[in-house]
């Protein structure tokens, strides 16, 4: 079975794609080296190749399935195609990637070598933060680091939309630069420049995540009166804004509009007809929101058999052990990176509706988890142990 964006690929692309990966997991080894990651020269280069082979691998098995959106990101990435309908972010996306795009010779193949290294960069930035965590708690600052590359490894989303034509890679980096800076926020009263370089690149990625860029701004500044007078600033024009970059209308009668619109669009792979006049409904309605987002494709506000989805049904499994992982971790070392991820998800729930949407546009959330769940998989073992 050929994916949309098959016909795009290019034997020139595959022939000079060796040269490029070699080149690539070289600069990764040294960036690891320079910033002390802990991620080994052989981590590096396994971890590289396994994501380029399943890049090949998911372009023609029917295992993986199609996403119809991969033909439009192809486009734009081999044929410097822009899409003048489309999306503020898609635009975006568009100029962003130029350069790249003009580095990978317009070839999708060279391109997905580029985007598994941003990939892998974006890991190097979540385990970074992990590490200002684990020193503040007296640990070591490597202790996971071999589990955390195998979660990454094995987490089903990252297989499923990181080495194909997407840009939620791009949106992974932005987070990954993002949290890395509030993390050096909370802890050290730094950072501020990696949370303004990470909100851009979110913003370029998905601009409605401005919404969430403002709160984690205002909230992790440590001075007072900056952070309270950053808050109403945000109640106050942060709808403006939100409105000018996507033109969508702020209200609660709108968002109610959009996913009760796309039951006619998707049908059953959406969820939950919302009744939505005031903010106070939006608000009932976010505990099942946020547990079918965090959860989907579980049967949660739909009747679809979960089992039917397959590939995001393991999805679920995996971010359930995730959060249970993450819960063994205990609150004092994980309660920042908890934080972030259901305030994040509240938000993104209140937009989501389509069950296979939200494995997609939960997987960047679930991702800076992967270091807390590294820890407290280790520890769940050495507890085991310690009681044989």
């Amino acid at each position: 079975m050929f994916k949309s964006y098959s016909p795009m690929l290019d034997s020139v692309g595959f022939l000079l794609s060796p040269i490029y990966i070699f080149i690539s997991i070289a600069i990764l080894i040294y960036i690891s080296r320079a910033i002390k990651v802990g991620f080994s020269s052989k981590s590096i280069t396994i971890l590289f190749i396994y994501y380029y082979l399943f890049f090949i691998f998911s372009s023609f098995s029917p295992l993986v399935p199609n996403l119809p959106d991969t033909s439009l990101f192809a486009n734009i990435i081999s044929e410097n195609y822009f899409p003048p309908t489309q999306s503020l972010g898609v635009k975006l996306f568009y100029y962003v990637t130029y350069p790249i795009r003009v580095l990978s010779l317009f070839k999708l193949e060279l391109f997905m070598v580029f985007q598994i290294f941003i990939f892998i960069l974006s890991l190097m930035f979540l385990w970074k933060s992990w590490q200002i965590v684990l020193e503040n708690n007296n640990k070591n600052r490597y202790m996971g680091v071999d589990i955390f590359l195998f979660l990454s490894a094995i987490y089903p989303s990252f297989l499923l939309y990181i080495p194909i034509p997407l840009r939620e890679f791009f949106v992974l980096f932005g987070f990954s630069i993002m949290i890395y800076g509030l993390i050096e926020r909370y802890y050290n009263n730094s950072g501020l420049i990696f949370i303004l370089i990470g909100s851009i690149f979110l913003i370029f990625g998905r601009p409605q995540l401005i919404i969430i860029v403002g709160i984690f701004f205002a909230l992790f500044q440590q001075n007072r009166y900056i952070k309270y007078s950053l808050i109403t600033f945000g109640l106050i024009f942060m709808p403006i804004v939100f409105t000018k970059l996507t033109n969508y209308t702020f209200s609660p009668e709108f968002f109610a509009h959009i996913r009760n619109s796309s039951n006619e669009r998707y049908g059953e792979l959406t969820y939950g007809i919302v009744e939505w006049v005031k903010y106070i409904d939006i608000v009932a309605d976010i505990p099942a929101l946020f547990f079918q987002f965090t959860l989907s494709p579980l049967p949660i506000m739909h009747n679809i058999n979960p089992v039917n989805l397959l590939a995001i049904f393991i999805d679920a499994i995996y971010s359930f052990l995730i959060y249970l992982f993450v819960i063994y971790a205990g609150v004092k070392v994980s309660k920042i990176y908890i934080f972030i991820f259901i305030s994040s998800a509240i938000l993104f729930s209140i937009w989501e509706f389509h069950i296979g949407g939200a494995v997609r546009h939960r997987m960047p959330l679930v991702a800076i988890l992967l270091p807390v769940a590294s820890y407290g998989a280790l520890k769940l073992y050495q507890d085991i142990k310690a009681k044989l």
